[in-house]
């Protein structure tokens, strides 16, 4: 009932990590090639002065174009159409303006998905399932105005009920399904390289972009990578204003002020308040409390101080 999103990884490029060391001293020495599986099995170019984890992290940090040449693919069940929305929108390059997120398109490619389609998927049970996201706001309201919290669940039922009716009136699927709500789950895979994964894990890492709807699903991705590929994939998991370990400054201070000020009512990001606002921040008792709670959460999520961002 109301399942978490769930992230699969289904198939990579083999040996990742040496074929990125094979690829690079390719391209920086004339000495004899190295395959993965040699580098694998401890072989080093004789010219290596860094070493292939170390290797692997700079050439990460850098996003050259070598860490294009690895991908992954991931499956994603029980994830919203609304998650979809926003994960068909990623694009390698992106830009940073007083509208979240906008996203420049150098190359249509570097992202593939392949999602399970309501125009044949029959969506006659998704209420009763309970196959649909209930956000973390949304669950809160069971304590605070149950009322509401069942109202919410009520129209999804309701949902349900006159997409049957139509259905069992002869409406095809692919008509009816204009009344899914952007709530509902469906499975959909995606592709991508290591470019576009640092980038998308890096962007949706931030303070202000959407924990709540991406930290499932990036923390997933994450998990799955370090358990059956490496260890050094949680170094993708860094907020954009962590470069080499150290705070390089906001890439949404606007955004961050307008919490502040409390034209938006969302937590502003603690370490911005930690490093860059050098004015107290008048915060009702609530406010504080919701910033503390969302510190802890990137705490966990990071494996950093969620005030100077320095590693646990």
């Amino acid at each position: 009932m109301n399942e978490k999103p769930r992230v699969t990884l289904l198939s990579w490029t083999q040996l990742p990590i040496e074929t990125i060391y094979s690829i690079w001293w390719a391209s920086k020495s004339n000495n004899p090639l190295l395959t993965p599986e040699q580098v694998y099995n401890g072989a080093r170019d004789p010219d290596d002065n860094i070493g292939l984890e170390d290797l692997f992290k700079r050439v990460l940090a850098q996003k050259i174009p070598v860490t294009e040449s690895i991908c992954f693919n991931f499956m994603m069940e029980n994830v919203s159409v609304s998650w979809r929305e926003q994960a068909v929108r990623h694009r390698v390059g992106h830009k940073h303006d007083d509208r979240i997120g906008v996203d420049i398109v150098p190359d249509l490619t570097t992202s593939s998905w392949w999602s399970q389609s309501m125009r044949i998927q029959d969506m006659g049970k998704f209420a009763s399932d309970g196959a649909y996201r209930v956000a973390d706001s949304i669950a809160a309201l069971k304590e605070k105005d149950e009322q509401l919290y069942n109202q919410y669940h009520f129209q999804m039922r309701e949902i349900e009920r006159t997409y049957s009716a139509l259905v069992a009136a002869g409406v095809p699927m692919e008509d009816a399904r204009d009344l899914m709500p952007l709530g509902a789950h469906h499975r959909i895979s995606w592709s991508m390289n290591i470019n576009s994964m640092a980038h998308i894990i890096g962007k949706r890492a931030c303070w202000i972009l959407q924990l709540g709807l991406w930290g499932p699903v990036i923390k997933g991705i994450v998990s799955e990578l370090v358990a059956k590929v490496s260890p050094l994939f949680y170094e993708l998991v860094t907020p954009p204003c962590i470069v080499d370990d150290d705070y390089k400054g906001c890439h949404f201070v606007h955004e961050n002020e307008r919490r502040i000020t409390g034209e938006d009512d969302l937590p502003v990001c603690t370490m911005f308040t930690a490093n860059e606002w050098n004015l107290p921040c008048e915060f009702s008792q609530e406010t504080r409390a919701r910033v503390n709670q969302r510190a802890k959460e990137y705490r966990e999520f990071w494996g950093r101080d969620p005030y100077s961002g320095v590693r646990i």
